[in-house]
Order: structure tokens, then C-alpha cells, then sequence
């Protein structure tokens, strides 16, 4: 009598494991055939994504090539205008140091007095202005 019972029991554990794995697999089976349209819509698209992929990364590469060499040669002008500005401020301090030297201020002098002879001798040579009244 045990025994009858326990494989009673024994199979009503297998038929209720048959009922829940029954769908289980079921669903397995739909989401096998949807991978299987998967892969065959991927494989037939994967040449034309890579073919793009290619050409976009040569694209890419071009870019950079032409950046960098404008880079390049933006850096060459800023050396050259650094060099410049080097060159100017080394004048400057040159010149500033010059005009501390008696020579330099001689000449702005004789600069000014030169002015003033040119307005005195215009002013001594232009005709006579009458006065209003």
C-alpha cells in the first residue's frame, strides 16, 4: 500500500512538473525563432553597417589629419608672433633706457625748439592782420 501511494504521489509530482514546464518551453521556442529572424536580418545587414563604419572611421582619420595640421600651423604663427612681441618688448626696453641719455633729450629739445622757430618765422612772414572793431 506504501508503495502505491508513494508512486501516486511520485506521479502527480512529474505531471505537475510537466504542467509548468510545458509553457516554459513553449515561450523558449517563440523566443528561439524570433532570434533565428534576428540573426538572419542582422547578417544580411551587417555588411552594409561595416562598409559604413569604414567609411565613416576614414572620414574620422581624414579629420583628424587636417586638424592637426592646421593645429601645427596655427602653433608656427603663435611662435612667430611670440618671437615678434619678444622682439618689441626688448625694443622697448632698449628705448626706454636711451631716452634717460642726454643725446635723446637734446634732440626732442632741439625738436621743439625747431617747432618754435617754424611758428615764429611763419607767424613773422604772414601778412599783417587787421583788427576787428
Amino acid at each position: 500500500m506504501y508503495v502505491e501511494i508513494s508512486l501516486l504521489c511520485l506521479s502527480l509530482a512529474v505531471l505537475l512538473i510537466v504542467a509548468f514546464t510545458v509553457p516554459l518551453l513553449w515561450q523558449i521556442r517563440k523566443v528561439v525563432k524570433g532570434l533565428a529572424l534576428t540573426q538572419e536580418m542582422l547578417q544580411k545587414s551587417l555588411p552594409a553597417i561595416l562598409q559604413n563604419l569604414e567609411e565613416s572611421l576614414g572620414t574620422m582619420k581624414r579629420t583628424a589629419h587636417i586638424v592637426n595640421e592646421q593645429v601645427e600651423v596655427a602653433a608656427v604663427a603663435m611662435k612667430r608672433i611670440q618671437a615678434i612681441a619678444g622682439v618689441f618688448m626688448e625694443l622697448e626696453s632698449v628705448v626706454r633706457l636711451g631716452l634717460r641719455l642726454p643725446y635723446f633729450r637734446f634732440l626732442r629739445n632741439a625738436g621743439a625748439v625747431a617747432r618754435g622757430v617754424k611758428v615764429f618765422l611763419n607767424v613773422y612772414t604772414s601778412r599783417p592782420r587787421k583788427l576787428r572793431q
